[in-house]
């Protein structure tokens, strides 16, 4: 992270001049009440830095993502004054701006038009096309062990996985896993449904499709139905590493 000391390459004065508030305006309701002093030994940002902000200069990049990820804001809200206050995702996205400029460490992650039913009697609809896209921090998604290439968003339908995941609840899916690897939540296609379901593979080969909401029955698919079971991707995350 930056020291204090700025790179002019990097700063964002254009989008800042568009905005209808200063940045110095929107910084001030970012600290909600936190003396610049306290922020600025809790992100690392030089406080004579901090104070600058406050009186008008322009951070650059780098500040301006810490700033953003500490203050729990988001960038485009930050920088342009566009957009939501509040970030989605736990603060490691951000919406794509209309001309699909991203900050740096940032990679889009297409939020597909698929619903995996986390119940047992509701048919979900798997569209190939792509509704919307998100941008995710890159180093973040590797920590929660998927590739950017590979991540997906996807939406939980129905209450079988309570309370580990709940109706509507967001999920990044890392489409790369298309088989059986270990005791995870994976969403798979199998009985006509898309079905978000927590697998686990006794010795004897029957692959156990667990809900973990206790009213629901453990489904058993032996080796003779696998073949009719296609995994579409492992569950990494669902408002937080699971």
């Amino acid at each position: 992270m930056s020291n204090g000391t700025e790179n002019e390459t990097l700063t964002l004065g254009q989008s800042l001049q568009a905005a209808d508030s200063s940045f110095a305006e929107r910084l001030k309701i970012a600290l909600s009440g936190e003396s610049p002093h306290a922020f600025s030994k809790r992100s690392g940002i030089g406080d004579s830095t901090m104070r600058k902000y406050l009186l008008g200069s322009e951070p650059g990049l780098d500040n301006l993502l810490t700033i953003a990820e500490k203050a729990n804001v988001t960038l485009d809200w930050l920088a342009a004054g566009r957009g939501p206050m509040r970030p989605a995702a736990g603060g490691h996205a951000l919406t794509i701006s209309e001309d699909g400029a991203l900050p740096y460490g940032f990679v889009p992650v297409p939020k597909l038009d698929i619903r995996p039913s986390a119940g047992a009697g509701s048919v979900a609809v798997q569209e190939d096309g792509e509704a919307d896209i998100v941008a995710f921090k890159e180093d973040w998604l590797r920590r929660i062990g998927v590739s950017p290439k590979f991540a997906r968003l996807m939406v939980a339908q129905g209450d079988s996985m309570w309370d580990t995941i709940n109706d509507g609840d967001l999920m990044i899916v890392d489409i790369s896993v298309r088989d059986f690897v270990d005791e995870a939540v994976y969403v798979l296609a199998y009985g006509g449904l898309v079905r978000l379901k927590r697998l686990q593979m006794l010795r004897s080969g029957v692959l156990l499709l667990r809900s973990d909401n206790p009213k629901y029955q453990t489904e058993e698919v032996p080796p003779g139905e696998q073949p009719d079971l296609i995994i579409g991707g492992r569950v990494r995350w669902v408002g937080g590493s699971i």
